[in-house]
């Protein structure tokens, strides 16, 4: 076997190893799912049978937040039924491979930067073993154990750290996707120029290099866009993009990763070929993520000419103007005790919702935490420093530091004015406003702080002490972690009503409103009351009707709307105690209140048990049982009522249901056509197909790959 193909093997047993470590930390963070049931806490809403509802491909009053993920668990969801296989398990598992994923690249990174600057540490510190000789090789070989070692702190801590805990608390799993596509870019992307390596005289280059090892770094980090395996990097890139296009927040993470990557690029000057492979590469990456953004673009197009300014776009603000319609100030990120907004973000933390912090990050414990950080990034300064001309560095620490600061100065005044004014006039802004996401683009430089601090202290320490030492400050960041996530991960067993309620409205005409208003619940069924988004869209294939606004910061504070505004009009309605023929006219049909949630009923009882109105006006009590009650309203006037026994004949039933579709239809600022649904399902299977195909073609380069290289 050559010298090159030791290499690669070890290179893929070094993959394999942090594969397995990040394995071990994922099963200890996501034990708890595990259990049978489907996860339900804050935004983590996973149904056995979601439906494929104008809600889930974005055409709702609400905003594509989840566009295309929703829609892809429905198509998963009924896969697996198919099949036999069960549900449950769906989000837990993506999930899980989403942080296996993001330790496999982070311990990428690191074997692409740090042992290229150290020579002794790492397989794939013998990338040009070609020029240099097998000597270098079989250097490397011996090396193996000292760089898990080496490896160890980071790929734990791409982990277990506040920014994935917290936003697993808050329910967002499929961003993870996107912050392991951030991780994945400059592995793939910023890679430093070949012909370095492959020019006549690159052994003798290699050999002066060596009197000035971190002078060098930038020629021996690897191949690039342009090398032998750049098609294969690229369609990787790609594929990872697609994947985190699972949200539209996801998508722009990954979309500004790749774009610093590329750019951050070593390329030689007057080298036209490299050049030119850099541009093909940034043409594939702007078609893909073109394609991959289609599903949430188009369906905010659909309905944009709806939704107040702003609230157009995914995660735009609507309702009344100001900040509490923004939502920007509420989302701001968060200031930990004792280290202040900047010192919380660069701790990865400081998450808006405080609700969603592991108890630890609450106290005291934070300021420690940072301190030991700090230490960290110290110890690492001098190797990152000597490093700065590799291309992965480049792409990851500037982007750290400014992201840490432009995050801080948008939870100041005038960054919140600022981006006040930017979610109110220009759709799909409203992306923007949870800038505490964006602190995503700083984990990669966070994980080479952990390799080289580990790297530095092994010069003291035996590499396997060091790696304990750095790996235990990983940790102390949020050493609660497992249990947070074990007590509130919790998933949950829905009761049969569920099942009944949706046999009498799956597929009816007219909308349903549900109580309490708000879109969240908090039912001592479910996670021990903790709040969780309403899962009734995700279970009942009608149009549910929620306004999406959300109060931040527990009651008394000002609510920040949300986008729907005729649900808002129909719950006030409601809550007034309005006559049911007024909500008919609105296109509401049924009223499902989810008895064991608190939360506000207002004046409902009048509209919806009034003993005195007459019976064309009287509400129907059609499904009850101790978790739910299910009121129909009568159908809007001039609609056949059903005859004296209480029972529609077969006319006055397909009358009803007629005039109901008409008065949805007019109660509709803008109804949802036939062509409108097939246009965003066509963007969502063009979605899974630019994602299947770039796995496929990655896939594929890598084995031809390896058939050429093993004949």
């Amino acid at each position: 076997m050559s010298a090159s193909a030791g290499v690669r093997s070890r290179v893929g047993a070094a993959a394999l190893t942090d594969a397995g470590i990040g394995l071990v930390v994922t099963s200890l963070l996501l034990a708890g799912l595990a259990r049978p049931g489907f996860p339900l806490l804050r935004d983590w809403v996973a149904t056995p049978s979601p439906p494929l509802s104008d809600a889930a491909l974005g055409l709702g009053e609400s905003a594509a937040r989840a566009v295309p993920q929703d829609v892809a668990m429905v198509w998963a969801s009924r896969a697996l039924g198919a099949v036999g296989l069960p549900v449950w398990p769906l989000t837990g598992l993506l999930t899980a491979i989403f942080c296996v994923w993001l330790a496999v690249a982070a311990g990428a990174l690191v074997r692409q930067v740090v042992p290229a600057c150290g020579g002794a540490t790492g397989a794939d510190a013998a990338g040009s073993a070609d020029a240099a000789g097998s000597a270098r090789a079989k250097g490397s070989a011996r090396a193996a154990g000292s760089a898990v070692w080496i490896r160890l702190p980071a790929v734990v801590g791409a982990v277990w750290n506040p920014f994935v805990v917290e936003r697993l608390l808050q329910g967002h799993w499929s961003l993870l996707a996107g912050v392991a596509a951030v991780m994945t870019m400059p592995v793939l992307l910023a890679r430093a120029d070949p012909r370095a390596l492959r020019a006549p005289n690159g052994a003798i280059r290699a050999r002066k290099s060596a009197k000035n090892e971190h002078s060098g770094c930038a020629r021996r980090a690897g191949r690039g866009a342009g090398g032998g395996h750049g098609g294969l990097r690229v369609a990787g890139a790609c594929a990872a993009l697609a994947i985190a296009g699972l949200t539209p927040t996801g998508w722009v993470l990954a979309v500004i990763a790749a774009a610093v990557a590329l750019t951050c690029a070593d390329v030689s000057p007057g080298r036209r070929a490299w050049t030119g492979a850099r541009a093909r590469a940034a043409v594939a990456l702007t078609v893909t993520a073109v394609v991959t953004a289609l599903p949430w673009l188009l369906a905010t197009a659909l309905v944009s000419s709806v939704g107040p300014a702003g609230g157009a776009g995914p995660a735009g603000g609507g309702g009344p103007a100001g900040a509490a319609a923004t939502g920007v100030a509420a989302f701001a990120a968060r200031a930990e005790p004792g280290i202040g907004t900047l010192g919380s973000v660069v701790a990865l933390g400081g998450i808006w919702n405080s609700q969603a912090v592991p108890p630890s990050r609450a106290t005291w414990w934070s300021a420690v935490a940072l301190a030991l950080l700090l230490l960290v990034w110290v110890l690492a300064a001098r190797g990152l420093w000597r490093s700065r001309h590799l291309p992965a560095v480049r792409a990851t620490i500037p982007t750290a530091i400014l992201t840490w600061l432009l995050v801080a100065i948008a939870a100041t005044g005038p960054g919140i004015a600022v981006l006040e004014a930017l979610v109110g006039a220009v759709p799909a802004a409203g992306l923007l406003r949870d800038t505490q996401k964006v602190v995503a683009l700083a984990l990669p430089a966070t994980v080479l702080a952990l390799a080289f601090a580990t790297r530095a202290l092994a010069a003291r320490l035996r590499p396997i002490g060091a790696a304990i030492a750095v790996t235990a400050i990983a940790i102390a960041a949020v050493p609660d972690a497992p249990r947070a996530l074990w007590d509130q991960l919790r998933p949950v067993t829905f009761g049969p009503g569920w099942a009944e309620v949706a046999a009498i409205v799956d597929g009816q005409p007219g909308d349903l409103l549900v109580l309490p208003a708000g879109s969240f619940r908090s039912t001592p069924l479910w996670v021990d009351g903790r709040a969780v988004l309403d899962p009734a869209p995700r279970l009942l294939d009608t149009r549910v009707l929620v306004p999406g606004d959300l109060v931040v910061g527990g009651a008394g504070q000002a609510a920040v709307s949300g986008e729907g505004d005729r649900a808002r009009r129909a719950t006030e309605a409601l809550m007034r105690g309005e006559d049911a023929q007024v909500l008919a006219s609105m296109g509401i049909r049924w009223v499902l209140d989810e008895r064991t949630s608190a939360g506000p009923r207002g004046e409902s009882a009048q509209t919806l048990t009034a003993e005195d109105a007459p019976r064309e006006t009287t509400t129907t009590t059609t499904f009850s049982n101790p978790e739910l009650i299910l009121y129909e309203l009568p159908p809007p006037a001039g609609a056949t009522l059903p005859d004296s026994a209480g029972l529609p004949t077969e006319a006055s039933a397909g009358e009803i249901a007629s005039t109901w579709e008409n008065t949805l239809s007019e109660a509709s600022a803008n109804p949802v056509s036939g062509a409108a649904r097939g246009a965003v399902l066509a963007a969502h299977a063009l979605w899974l197909i630019v994602l299947a195909a770039s796995l496929a073609l990655a896939t594929g380069r890598a084995q031809a790959g390896r058939v050429v290289r093993n004949s």
